[in-house]
């Protein structure tokens, strides 16, 4: 049984967790694929966004807890482990993600969603971190990631107080980007992905590895980066094309 779906749309790749059966929960198969997927995509040039979505209800509802309660300690310490190298997976993709993201993100599901570049979200979603809930801490860098977000503070309250937010109240906290109606959340999220992947993909590329280098830097370090990427995005074919194509348009 497939439990990730993979579809092509030009240079848009949709990705579809697909166990609605368990709310798309993250069993051992499906970390996998999404690693070997991911890690596939970011050699392929011809791929300039990614959308992730859920199937069914649920965009992802955590860890496969009936797999985990059967687990011993190894066990246990392989699966988070390939959950470190999921996230690694996504920080290292050469093209921007957007999360479409419906119904229940929950735990590592919400963690999946924090994964991503871009967040657009469902009117009927719930977004909750949920892992103190059970007596786990977090995985996957969350807690690097979530209060470059949201900020130090409602990190903390996303963690500890654990409130499940709507669509609008993680618009309004910077966790998410856009709230739509959730029958048109895939076509949203296609459209943003879309747009990005037209751009050429050496300037997208580039300027994602100077938000996520730029995160750990200082101003000057930050400055520096980007004045080595500009000189590359400018001798690159493909940017010359576009500056080509920008001044045949204006004839």
């Amino acid at each position: 049984m497939t439990v990730l779906r993979e579809e092509r749309d030009g240079r848009v790749a949709v990705l579809t967790l697909s166990r609605p059966e368990a709310r798309n929960a993250l069993s051992t198969p499906l970390v996998e694929s999404l690693i070997q997927t991911l890690q596939r995509l970011s050699d392929d040039d011809d791929c300039g966004c990614v959308v992730l979505a859920g199937d069914g209800p649920t965009f992802c509802a955590g860890a496969d807890l009936r797999e985990l309660r059967a687990a011993d300690a190894d066990t246990f310490a392989r699966y988070i482990d390939r959950l470190r190298v999921l996230a690694g997976a996504f920080r290292h993709l050469g093209c921007p993600v957007v999360a479409a993201v419906h119904g229940h993100a929950i735990a590592g599901g919400f963690e999946l969603a924090c994964m991503c570049d871009i967040r657009v979200v469902a009117d009927n979603v719930q977004m909750r971190v949920g892992d103190l809930e059970i007596g786990l801490s977090p995985t996957t860098g969350l807690s690097w990631t979530l209060p470059r977000l949201v900020g130090l503070g409602r990190a903390r309250w996303l963690m500890y107080a654990g409130p499940t937010l709507d669509g609008a109240s993680a618009v309004r906290i910077g966790l998410a980007e856009e709230m739509v109606p959730a029958s048109g959340l895939h076509a949203r999220a296609a459209e943003m992905a879309a747009h990005i992947a037209s751009h050429p993909g050496i300037g997208v590329r580039r300027t994602r590895e100077l938000l996520d280098r730029g995160a750990a830097s200082t101003y000057d370090e930050a400055v520096a980066a980007e004045l080595v990427a500009e000189a590359e995005t400018f001798a690159h074919p493909a940017t010359r094309a576009a500056i080509d194509a920008f001044f045949d348009r204006r004839r």
